[in-house]
């Protein structure tokens, strides 16, 4: 049996026990000062002629208290990379960076690391570009494991916004047989298989096509028919041939459903909430982690003004006409027509315009929307908007959807869909109610979150055209 604790070593257990939880510090503990032990990999170490200094790192916070370590108990192996257990005990530090510090009395290395070939070299700040060309081995970098562990919090965060409010949360399928945008930009899904003659066909697995989804709409509208406020948060997949910086071929999207939404506020009031709410969220979870991005990013205080006014202003409406005339008039280079599409630098000087904050741009033509989209009483324009934000332009699009059978079944007409949509418009039939839905990118929405100059890294194995390594 222990010798119990001094008074003075109660209090140093009090103080370290709550350092530890401000800290964040993982670790596993048989007995709070002795015999606890740190698991992780070496993201600097300072090697002098008889102690050495271990920054350690499991990657799922921020690092560790300072290591102090005897100088014979790093082999060679104990380098930058890695994977070590070092065993030892806290103690108050002596250093003015740090309370505590960990004092090692055996260190373990269950995998070594060759710094020679390691591409990651200590100290030294690796571009985006750089980083991104080893996807396998990145999550080891400051930089991305930020990401990844700021990533998951907001993640959670719109989990917990669509249940507190009482969405259910539907599994929409991958594989798809529709276009739900109409676009045109799929990834058709085959089977190969080996002939006898060992020769590679392709086959249709399903006996007809099928496709990587693009959105889990049309899927939701269904389950909506019959609960009222549901969502996913699924990957969705967009064969669009382009390497910019706000475009990846596999993404994530946050898409909800409302039934009995009669009006374009209902959609945006729920946009609006979602927004603020993850927002406010991730400024508490991951407050270090960002102020780090953002720091690796030289974010300019015009984007952390942006974030604030996220949360405490109100974000605003404005008509595709209204747009129109606020381009055309601002810009001398700009000249717009009714019926014109507004392209991303056109986003970008409207949300400039209205002093970087987001606005909802609503009632567009409706040749510039998708078929789903509810007509409007002026028989030119339906019920659709965008969310437009600082720096990445388009980040949510929504719509009140087409609920009258007879409108609905002229535009399949037209668009020759009747037979692979005969099951959309039966919902139309069995007890339809005014409804409305949005999709928000979420991979985007990190991009604007961190001032992160590409999408590509804002997720751990982007996907783009011509690039798909692992």
């Amino acid at each position: 049996m222990s010798a119990p604790l001094s008074q003075n070593m109660k209090q140093f257990c009090v103080n370290c026990q709550r350092n530890l939880q401000r800290l964040r510090c993982r670790y596993f503990s048989v007995g709070f000062i002795h015999n606890t032990v740190l698991k992780g990999w070496v993201r600097h170490i300072r090697k002098q002629k008889h102690i050495a200094f271990i920054h350690l790192n499991d990657g799922s916070q921020k690092p560790a208290p300072q290591i102090v370590a005897p100088t014979e108990l790093c082999s060679n192996e104990v380098t930058e990379g890695s994977c070590i257990s070092v065993f030892g005990r806290f103690q108050e530090s002596i250093g003015k960076e740090q309370d505590i510090e960990f004092l090692a009395e055996e260190i373990k290395v269950h995998g070594a690391c060759d710094v020679k070939k390691f591409p990651f070299q200590p100290r030294k700040i690796h571009s985006h570009e750089h980083i991104r060309q080893f996807l396998h081995l990145r999550s080891k970098t400051a930089l991305i494991s930020a990401v990844m562990r700021i990533r998951n919090n907001v993640s959670m965060a719109v989990h917990k916004f669509f249940q507190d409010n009482g969405y259910i949360c539907i599994q929409t399928p991958i594989l798809s047989s529709n276009d739900c945008e109409g676009a045109g930009q799929l990834f058709n899904v085959k089977v190969l298989e080996k002939t006898d003659d060992d020769k590679v066909s392709e086959q249709d697995f399903f006996q007809k096509p099928v496709y990587l989804t693009v959105s889990g709409q049309l899927h939701l509208e269904a389950v909506a028919s019959g609960i009222s406020k549901v969502y996913t948060f699924s990957p969705a997949f967009r064969a669009e041939r382009s390497s910019t910086s706000h475009h990846l071929a596999e993404f994530y999207m946050i898409e909800a459903e409302l039934a009995f939404a009669e009006h374009l506020e209902d959609i945006m009031q729920v946009m609006e909430g979602l927004i603020k709410s993850i927002t406010v969220d991730a400024l508490e979870t991951s407050a270090e982690d960002i102020q780090f991005v953002h720091k690796r990013n030289s974010v300019t205080p015009d984007l952390s003004k942006a974030i604030e006014d996220i949360v405490k202003k109100e974000f605003i409406r404005m008509s595709y006409e209204d747009a129109l005339e606020v381009l055309n008039k601002n810009s001398a280079s700009t000249t717009l027509k009714w019926g014109d599409d507004l392209q991303k630098a056109h986003e970008k000087s409207l949300v400039k315009y209205c002093g970087n904050a987001p606005v909802f741009v609503t009632d567009y033509p409706k040749e510039l929307k998708p078929f789903y989209a509810r007509q409007n009483s002026d028989q030119r324009t339906v019920a659709g908007l965008d969310l437009l934000m600082p720096r990445v332009g388009e980040l949510c699009g929504g719509t009140l959807r087409e609920e009258r059978y007879d409108l609905l079944y002229q535009k399949l007409q037209s668009k020759d869909l009747l037979n692979s949509l005969s099951w959309y418009l039966d919902l139309r039939q069995f007890g339809s109610s005014p409804h409305g839905g949005f999709g928000m990118g979420f991979d985007r929405y990190l991009q604007f979150l961190l001032g992160m100059p590409n999408i590509k890294d804002v997720t751990a194995f982007p996907r783009w055209t011509h690039h798909c390594p692992l």
